[in-house]
Order: structure tokens, then C-alpha cells, then sequence
């Protein structure tokens, strides 16, 4: 067995919106969510409805969040939202 450290970078945004593709061929409204960094971990938000990132950011942003990136599960490094 291999063990993995998938513990985030300290500079790590603390408000990303996730894209998982897998849990939106199995429930389409569901395929993006946002994660929070809170005090003692990390919570999520569902974003449903979203069909793009940018769907995405406009959902929760009238949840009262700011994510400043996004990313699809299992990539390296969030994308900055222009």
C-alpha cells in the first residue's frame, strides 16, 4: 500500500469551487460544490444547478461566498476565475 499526503499547499485558496465530474454523470445537479476552509477544517457547500464553473461561482456568491478558483477532483492546482 501506498500512502498519499493530500494535505493542501499552505497557500491553498480558502474558498475553491469543485468540479466532480463523476458524481455529475451519476446526479447532473449536482457536479459542482464549494469548499470552505473553516477554523478546524473544511466544510462544503452544494452548488446545484451549476452546469459550468462560472454557474458555479454565481450560485455561491448568492450564498454569500467569494471563491476566487475552481478545479476538477484529482487535478494539482485550482485556476484563478478571471
Amino acid at each position: 500500500m501506498t500512502i498519499i499526503d493530500a494535505t493542501p499547499s499552505a497557500d491553498f485558496p480558502a474558498q475553491v469551487v469543485i468540479m466532480d465530474k463523476e458524481l455529475g454523470q451519476r446526479h447532473p445537479d449536482k457536479a459542482f460544490y464549494l469548499r470552505v476552509q473553516v477554523e478546524n477544517g473544511v466544510d462544503h457547500v452544494d452548488l446545484d444547478g451549476a452546469v459550468t464553473p462560472l454557474d458555479a461561482r454565481r450560485i455561491a456568491r448568492s450564498k454569500g461566498y467569494s471563491p476566487t478558483h475552481w478545479m476538477p477532483v484529482g487535478d494539482a492546482r485550482p485556476m484563478l476565475y478571471y
